[in-house]
């Protein structure tokens, strides 16, 4: 009778043997999808107090200046990205170490475990150690909820490194982002795909 590996050892390294042979369920489609992110920090969000910095740097410029930022600004919502995704992406994402290198991408100062936990989630945690960031662990989930829905969720715990001339400071923080990615349509229009993905 085959014996499981222990728990501690499946958090000890990325991926197991058949992790890189199972696949996520369903494939989500090609196309257009809409990404809407929302970061907690302790518990609150932090968008209005930069909204509010922003505003008070707009108006100290001149007035030519100021109307052509602001119109920039209205436009932009840093919560929400579009992204265009190939077929051959998309294929991609059902493979449990393809997705743990895109997760890896956008946070390459924490060293992650990825594993599944269904047929359609993942479970993901890591030890982040950034010079000049969040320094910390994290843990959290990405599902595929359908072939047009993903959502993903992650906590951190730690403190934010800063790095000066008189040595490192960091004040304790909880981070939560939470992120719920939908498909809209298989033609991308003028976005064009990214190299890597986002999600």
């Amino acid at each position: 009778m085959k014996k499981s590996a222990p728990s501690a050892l499946v958090l000890l390294v990325p991926l197991t043997l058949s992790a890189h042979a199972y696949e996520l369920s369903p494939k989500p489609e090609a196309g257009l999808w809409r990404s809407e992110t929302r970061i907690l920090i302790n518990g609150e969000d932090p968008m209005p107090t930069i909204r509010q910095s922003q505003q008070q740097l707009l108006e100290q410029l001149p007035a030519d200046q100021r109307d052509a930022l602001e119109g920039v600004a209205a436009q932009r919502n840093p919560g929400i990205r579009m992204e265009c995704i190939t077929p051959q992406q998309a294929s991609s994402m059902v493979h449990i170490d393809e997705m743990r290198r895109k997760i890896q991408r956008n946070v390459p100062e924490c060293e992650l475990t990825v594993s599944s936990a269904e047929r359609s989630r993942l479970r993901v945690s890591g030890d982040c150690r950034g010079e000049n960031g969040f320094e910390g662990d994290m843990q959290g989930e990405l599902e595929i909820i359908s072939s047009q829905e993903i959502r993903s969720s992650f906590l951190g715990h730690g403190h934010f490194q800063v790095v000066h001339e008189g040595g490192g400071s960091g004040q304790p923080s909880n981070i939560q982002q939470l992120e719920i990615s939908r498909w809209t349509s298989p033609d991308c229009g003028a976005i064009t795909p990214n190299e890597r993905l986002s999600f």
